[in-house]
């Protein structure tokens, strides 16, 4: 294989900022500055926006990406801190990829889009039948994260 399988590691951390603190002193691991990145359109299942707290490492990939949780409820919880979210894949065809894991019997946990029924920015699907989520992001993201984690500046998506 080429490339590598997948490119980031999704953890929900309870506080961003002292998550990098505990990564960058056990891991040796540097961090962009953390953003605030709004997602319009966040089914989990239910429409919403929702203002995401993230930091990635420099390091990489595959990357970290530090999420700091939010609420009760939804793909960034309170209930998903302490463990490894998903692992993070790029998607040229986000339309085809949720076909074939419809096809697979994978469900979809959480989908961000610009506006109800546009193509998906990203995709998180819910655990497989080994218990792995992933993360599917679209390939025309892929200029601002990595932007990002060269720069220490969040261009916006």
């Amino acid at each position: 294989m080429s490339e590598q399988p997948y490119f980031h590691i999704g953890v929900v951390v309870p506080d961003l900022e002292k998550a990098i603190e505990y990564y960058s002193r056990m891991h040796g691991l540097d961090f962009t500055k953390p953003a605030h990145v709004t997602n319009p359109r966040i089914e989990d299942p239910h429409p919403h926006e929702q203002v995401v707290h993230v930091a990635f490492s420099k390091q990489g990939p595959p990357y970290f990406e530090l999420i700091e949780s939010d609420g009760d409820e939804g793909i960034y919880s309170s209930a998903k801190e302490g463990q490894i979210l998903y692992l993070g894949f790029w998607e040229a065809d986000m339309d085809g990829r949720m076909e074939k894991l419809r096809a697979e019997g994978i469900g979809i946990e959480a989908v961000s889009r610009s506006a109800e029924g546009a193509t998906p920015d990203w995709i998180i699907t819910e655990p497989d039948a080994m218990g792995v989520r992933y993360e599917y992001v679209d390939l025309a993201e892929k200029q601002a994260i990595e932007t990002w984690i060269e720069t220490d500046e969040f261009p916006g998506l």
